[in-house]
């Protein structure tokens, strides 16, 4: 029981990349559990790096096979081949039969010509859980962006909840701010931890 801890999840979206590694390296250096929704990758480096990823102890989600909406998002049928692409690779690959997922875009993306209400059944048909995020660390923007700008909007946003799943992408300025990112959590008193079953779930568009 944790009471009035608040509880804060970190994810990092679109990898394997070339920094995963070092985030790896850095969330070790820190004793710290992350989540990490990845594409699909083949090459024997991806592969170790899913492997990494689950025998440091994080979770693994998914982020879509391909991270491209148009072909993604076309029909209920490339949206479920697409899921049992990802699936399969982490589970060849790790082990790890997932279901955690999060839409590229978000489920409240503008990128579906299909209805989210289906691509949402689909998940929902195949037993996975999807998770949005609450806090935007803002590294997906292409404009100039600091380190302390990420720290900012992290910091100035967990504050407001009681569970936050803070949404990261794994950029240099990501790498650059995360040991600081971690210090200023773990100073503010904050639990972080992996995604798991017991996380409440942040969803931005909710499909009944």
């Amino acid at each position: 029981e944790t009471g009035d801890i608040p509880l804060v999840y970190l994810t990092f979206d679109d990898g394997p990349s070339e920094n995963t590694e070092q985030i790896l390296d850095i969330l070790d250096d820190y004793n710290v559990k992350a989540t990490f929704f990845v594409n699909g990758k083949e090459d024997e480096a991806s592969a170790n790096t899913y492997r990494r990823i689950v025998d440091e102890g994080h979770t693994i989600g998914m982020h879509g096979y391909i991270h491209d909406y148009s072909t993604l998002y076309q029909s209920t049928e490339s949206f479920s081949s697409d899921y049992d692409r990802i699936h399969q690779l982490i589970l060849d690959t790790t082990g790890v039969d997932t279901h955690f997922y999060r839409f590229p875009g978000g489920s409240s993306n503008t990128f579906h010509t299909t209805s989210m209400c289906d691509l949402i059944g689909v998940l929902n048909d195949k037993g996975a859980v999807y998770y949005d995020w609450n806090v935007q660390a803002g590294d997906a923007t292409i404009s100039a962006f600091t380190e302390d700008d990420l720290i900012d909007n992290v910091m100035n946003n967990v504050v407001q909840y009681k569970t936050s799943v803070v949404l990261l992408h794994e950029k240099d300025v990501t790498v650059e701010s995360l040991p600081r990112l971690i210090e200023s959590l773990q100073q503010a008193g904050v639990m972080i931890l992996p995604i798991t079953d017991d996380t409440y779930v942040i969803h931005h568009v909710n499909v009944k």
